[in-house]
């Protein structure tokens, strides 16, 4: 629709967009990007000035890429940024600035110390600054001084906390990405933040013990690398959502503790996991803190061993609340029937009694123990809608004949819910 309403003559017109409401304004501006905010200068004389007063400015890859042609961007983009700033008349809730990687900009301690106050006194709650290949080092000081923060992300740089440091006592998500901590800095950063609810923590560095204990936490991300040596979450009361991620291997005995009360749980590795879960979670462990599971993630599970098999279905076992599954097996080609062992597999018990999704996924494994675990995941599933067998295998490996079997063996299966679908995909 035309915002020009045209009568009679190109003389009688009406202008709409002069007439929208403040908040549907408002709203238009924070779906724009920051150069198309400030273009909207151009639609009338109402909006020569509208963009002063966006509550979001975020520069994003796009708008770093748009001067890549110049020989060095770095002066021209330092001047939009804080020209940009320098003019914003009204409050500031969202600023991001995310520099591209392989982008020629240095982003220095005095543009930060220049823009960084305009945007506290302007009420920032939510700050992103990733980092991800500039000179910059450290996390400039002045960055704490932004105490109205609700939401903190921030990547590529070293952190340390400075000594007068109060915490960010509004604080209820921080993300850190390719953060390389100080001794302390991360326990420090923490603990000043008492209403913290969500944590995220990529790719980062020299944090050997994660032991939390922030009780308003709800939800934690955790990625680390092979120097983590412990984890304990037994004082995180009140998390529910747990992701735990190794970038390049597992420890074993590596978790110590884990709440009562989670709900969603994910784990894995990056890579193919060269240990057994039961040597990541123990049994006891597993049967003290499974009980509230709804979703459950399982990343690198090894199907060609029986162990890990038969330790997957105990942990199944113990989590009778359980209403979604993800299982993903990946590791060296073998095409062999291999072992059955369905007959130590349970399928009588009905203990599944929640569970509505399943989803399997094998990368360049075998099936067979994958199917011996469908087939009791359906004998014990009285509510389950959907269940989707997905294998991605080359084409030259399975032939249509070992397909069309698989296949058979799926229509075959007893199942405890008759409502149940089995989808196979490959």
């Amino acid at each position: 629709m035309s915002l020009f309403n045209k009568k009679g003559n190109q003389d009688d017109q009406i202008d709409r967009i002069s007439d929208l409401p403040s908040n549907v304004i408002d709203g238009v501006l924070e779906h724009l990007n920051i150069r198309d905010v400030v273009r909207t200068s151009i639609l009338s004389t109402k909006w020569r000035y509208m963009w002063t007063s966006a509550p979001r400015l975020e520069f994003h890859p796009n708008f770093f890429h748009t001067y890549e042609y110049i020989h060095y961007p770095s002066p021209v983009v330092s001047k939009i940024i804080t020209d940009v700033l320098m003019r914003h008349n009204g409050p500031i809730n969202k600023f991001l600035l995310f520099i591209p990687t392989y982008f020629n900009f240095k982003l220095t301690v005095k543009l930060l110390d220049m823009w960084i106050p305009l945007l506290s006194r302007r009420g920032v709650k939510h700050l992103e600054l990733l980092n991800l290949e500039t000179a910059l080092s450290h996390l400039p000081y002045i960055v704490f001084s932004c105490k109205e923060l609700t939401k903190f992300k921030f990547g590529g740089f070293n952190l340390s906390i400075p000594p007068n440091f109060s915490g960010f006592k509004r604080l209820l998500n921080l993300k850190l990405q390719r953060v390389t901590f100080e001794s302390g800095a991360l326990e420090s950063l923490i603990s000043g933040c008492p209403l913290l609810e969500e944590l995220s923590i990529e790719y980062c560095h020299r944090f050997e013990y994660f032991h939390i204990s922030t009780p308003t936490l709800k939800v934690l991300s955790l990625g680390f690398d092979k120097n983590m040596k412990s984890i304990c979450l037994k004082k995180a009361q009140n998390l529910s959502d747990l992701t735990l991620m190794a970038n390049d291997g597992w420890v074993p005995g590596l978790i110590k503790s884990l709440p009562k009360n989670i709900q969603r749980f994910s784990i894995g590795s990056s890579f193919n996991k060269k240990i057994p879960y039961a040597d990541i979670i123990p049994p006891t462990l597993v049967k003290s803190s499974f009980n509230s599971i709804k979703y459950l993630k399982l990343r690198a599970v090894k199907f060609n061993e029986r162990g890990e098999l038969l330790y997957i279905v105990s942990v199944l076992k113990s989590a009778p609340h359980l209403v979604e599954l993800v299982v993903e097996s990946y590791g060296h080609l073998d095409i062999t029937q291999g072992s059955d062992c369905s007959e130590e597999l349970d399928c009588s018990s009905r203990c599944l009694n929640q569970l509505k999704t399943v989803n399997i996924n094998i990368y360049a494994t075998s099936h067979q123990h994958a199917m011996s675990f469908i087939q009791f995941i359906l004998a014990n599933s009285t509510s389950l809608k959907t269940l989707t067998f997905d294998v991605l295998l080359d084409s030259r490996e399975f032939d249509a004949p070992m397909l069309l079997s698989i296949s058979q063996h799926l229509l075959l299966m007893k199942r405890a819910s008759q409502s149940a679908q089995v989808k196979f995909i490959h």
